[in-house]
């Protein structure tokens, strides 16, 4: 089992690392920016299209409804 001590200098050289990478390839930073932008967007994307198409539904289902009682009174 880690001790804390041993966590923390495991912790400490990944930073460390992960530091030199991007000092020497800083075009890291807005290309792992955009990664990860990039799913959010498809996934409010999604979401905001499936509310719209909820209601869309809600609609239909409506208009079927008033369709059968039309029917039913004629």
């Amino acid at each position: 089992m880690l001790t804390p001590e041993k966590l923390h200098q495991d912790v400490k050289e990944y930073n460390d690392e992960s530091f030199k990478l991007i000092e020497k390839n800083p075009w890291l930073i807005p290309a792992s920016v955009a990664l990860l932008t990039f799913p959010i967007a498809v996934s409010i994307h999604g979401f905001w299209k499936n509310a719209i198409l909820k209601k869309k539904l809600k609609i239909e289902r409506e208009k079927t409804k008033q369709l059968k009682l039309e029917n039913k009174l004629h």
